[in-house]
């Protein structure tokens, strides 16, 4: 009977392991498609998306506050592993990323910069991009929404 138990028990902590691999495995995003964000930043120096005196731009002594949209178009996944570009008004860049092995976290870069964020949800990422060079400087955050069809 302590045989059976014990045989029992194993077998309850087995299917309870696999069952949360699988849910842990089934939380990463599908993130193929087009994204829509809106951006808040900050700049000093010279960047590639944020032109002085261009549209949603304002000066705030030597730094340039840019409010922007920004569209990523995720072209291809494996597993945890992302890739496509992203896109302002005036420049596309390649981009690279990776979920966290929870899936609740996102790792991406561009040409000269990084972006971290947190999934919200299948259709919302809350993101920040920062990017430090010996001319220019820019942090800014944005939610990362899912374009519908």
């Amino acid at each position: 009977m302590k045989k059976s138990l014990a045989t029992l028990g194993l077998a309850s902590i087995a299917t309870v392991l696999v069952a949360g691999s699988v849910q842990a495995q089934s939380t990463i995003v599908d993130i193929k498609g087009t994204w829509i964000g809106h951006a808040q930043n900050i700049v000093e120096g010279t960047a590639h998306h944020h032109q002085r005196g261009a549209a949603g731009t304002k000066e705030a002594g030597k730094f340039l506050l840019s409010d922007q949209t920004f569209t990523f178009r995720f072209e291809g996944q494996d597993g945890r592993r992302f890739w496509g570009t992203i896109s302002s008004a005036t420049k596309t860049e390649r981009l690279v990323g990776s979920f966290s092995t929870d899936g609740k976290r996102v790792y991406m870069v561009d040409e000269d910069g990084m972006i971290d964020g947190v999934v919200i949800d299948a259709d919302k990422i809350d993101i920040c991009y920062r990017h430090v060079r010996p001319d220019s400087a820019v942090v800014g955050c944005e939610l990362m929404e899912r374009k519908k069809n």
